[in-house]
Parts: structure tokens; sequence; C-alpha cells
């Protein structure tokens, strides 16, 4: 089994990595649950592992913040700079985005000090805080769901939501696995991926590193406007997917998929359909009938609890038994 927590820790100052060593040494069960690892200048190491503990100099998890290790101002800089190859003049995107994107699609959000210039916000000035969220590949979590998003052969126009952090894109990531490779499918389809964070694909140096189908072209670092048309006049992609949408810009790029007879794959954050069909960015994807299912993620069992899935233009519940969704060995 691929450890990918592993895959942080050369990023990470000597005095951190080697609390977090001990710790996978210690209680390899919570490391293999390991969602994320929090620095806070000044304040204890913090990992997240379905519970939130903290970690001392030793590696025993604690909840007692006087044990924990103490994470210092430097560590975070420190850090900061072994993520941007030592320059942090190549994080200049990254620090005005808030976020950076690690080989393997670990995504490092940002917190500190703002430069804003006019109103308007240039960049981060000073990191003070870093969370580093663990990305995985799971593959054959979504064969579950897969005859509920097809009809024929053709890929229904799907979107994935949920609150942070309960499974979106790791699905995401394994129906476009199984779209393209036609897997679980009546038939495999051309992929268009525009991954924007690089968290779908985890690409290194452009090349996808996490698996996402032999017949997906990605595209890393791209706005999505800009990615999804250099696909569909380069590629011809029969779907398209993208992570995180919501922007009013985002709707009206959506329906333009539409017009162009592709299929779409992508995921919105919402804490249930109420709350997806409420939000103005979203709303006229549901009410209109743009969409053609709605899969709902929860964390009530864990990260990636199925809640169910609906038809986008009948609202019809189609599946709506609670299940974790896992990997079926």
């Amino acid at each position: 089994m691929v450890d990918y927590a592993e895959q942080v820790l050369p990023f990470l100052v000597p005095r951190i990595r080697w609390a977090l060593e001990r710790f996978r040494r210690a209680v390899p069960e919570k490391w293999a649950k390991l969602e994320e690892i929090r620095l806070r200048a000044e304040q204890p190491l913090q990992v997240e592992v379905g519970e939130s503990l903290l970690v001392t100099a030793d590696g025993v998890p604690t909840i007692r913040p006087e044990q924990a290790l103490k994470v210092e101002a430097p560590d975070v800089l420190r850090t900061v700079q072994l993520m941007g190859g030592n320059s942090l003049y190549t994080l200049e995107e990254e620090l005005r985005e808030g976020f950076i994107t690690l080989a393997g699609g670990h995504r490092v959000g940002l917190a500190g000090e703002c430069l804003v210039g006019r109103g308007a916000l240039l960049r981060l000035k000073r990191v003070t805080s870093i969370n580093i969220r663990i990305a995985r590949q799971l593959k054959g979590i979504g064969r579950r769901l897969l005859p509920y998003l097809t009809m024929g052969d053709r890929p229904l126009r799907t979107i994935i939501i949920s609150p942070p952090q309960a499974g979106k894109t790791t699905l995401l990531r394994d129906l476009v696995r199984s779209f393209s490779n036609g897997e679980g499918v009546p038939a495999p389809v051309k992929v268009g991926l525009v991954d924007e964070r690089g968290e779908v694909a985890g690409s290194y140096r452009g090349v996808p590193q996490l698996d996402v189908g032999m017949r997906t072209d990605v595209l890393t670092g791209c706005p999505k406007r800009e990615g999804v048309f250099l696909l569909l006049r380069s590629m011809g992609p029969q779907l398209i997917a993208t992570d995180e949408i919501g922007r009013p810009g985002d709707l009206d790029l959506i329906e333009e998929i539409l017009n162009m007879g592709v299929g779409f794959i992508t995921t919105a954050h919402a804490w249930d359909t109420k709350d997806f069909a409420r939000r103005p960015s979203l709303q006229r994807l549901w009410s209109r009938g743009l969409v053609e299912r709605v899969v709902l993620l929860s964390r009530r069992l864990g990260p990636g609890t199925l809640e169910g899935v609906w038809n986008g233009q009948t609202k019809e519940a189609l599946l709506s038994e609670v299940q974790r969704l896992e990997v079926k060995r």
C-alpha cells in the first residue's frame, strides 16, 4: 500500500519531520488515517487523523498543549521555502492564491500577514500558518455509483457536492479514471481534465502522478475557462472534468460546455441538496436542470460517506442508502 502521507515529509524542517516520523512508527494505525498536518507559528504541532491530536517531539500523540512540540516561526518560513525549491520567487502566484500544490496532489493552505494594494490582496507577505492536506488515490470507490452516472454509453452531467474534506476530489479522481479506462461503464470515453489547483492528477512537471486514466488529457494550473476551451479546441474530449466550481463565471462555462455537446463532471462545496439549491452561484444548475445527477458526500461515517444520488432534472432520489464508499479489494 502506498504511504501517501510520507510524500510530504521531505518538505518539512528536520525537527518537525523527525517528530512525525516517530509518530508514524509509534501509532501506524493513526498515521494511516492522516488527513492534515497543521503548522502554526508559536503553537503546538497538530494532526488530523479522524480526530484532532497534538504531537510531541518524540512522536507521541497527546491532547495537552504543554507536552506537544512547539512550532516556531522560522519552522514555518523554512517549510514554505522547501516547498518552493528554496526560492520564494517561484511561489509568487501561490502566495497570491493562498495555496501550494505539491507533487502527488497534496494541497498546502497558507495564512498569515497580507500585502494589500488599492483595496486588493496582492499576496501573502508573511506566512504564519500552514495546512498540509494529504491526497490519496483510492481506486474503485466510485464503482458503486457508476450505474447511476451513465445512460447507454453516455456519461451523465454530474456534480459531486459535499462539505470540506468529505472526499469529493478523491471520488472525482476515481470517476475520471473509470470513465477514461472504461472500467465499470459501457464504453471508455476521452476525458479532458482541467486541474486548476493540481489536486486531481497530482501532476509533477506536467505529468500526472496519480492515475486519472489512459484516455485523459490534463491541463494543470490553468484557469477553468481557458482550460476548457483549449481542450475543446485541441483534444476533442467527450467528457470535461473540473474540481470546485461555484463562481458565477463557472456556471456560464458549464452552459457553454453543454452547447458544445460535451458532458461534464465536477464538484462544489455544499452541505446538502437544499444548501446547493439555495446558493446563487449554483442555483441555476439545479433549477434549470442543467445537471443530470447530483451526488452528495458527507463525513457522517468518515470521509467518503455517500448520502445519496439525485436526478438533477426531476429531483428524484435515485439512491438514498447512507454508506461509506470503500475500495473493494
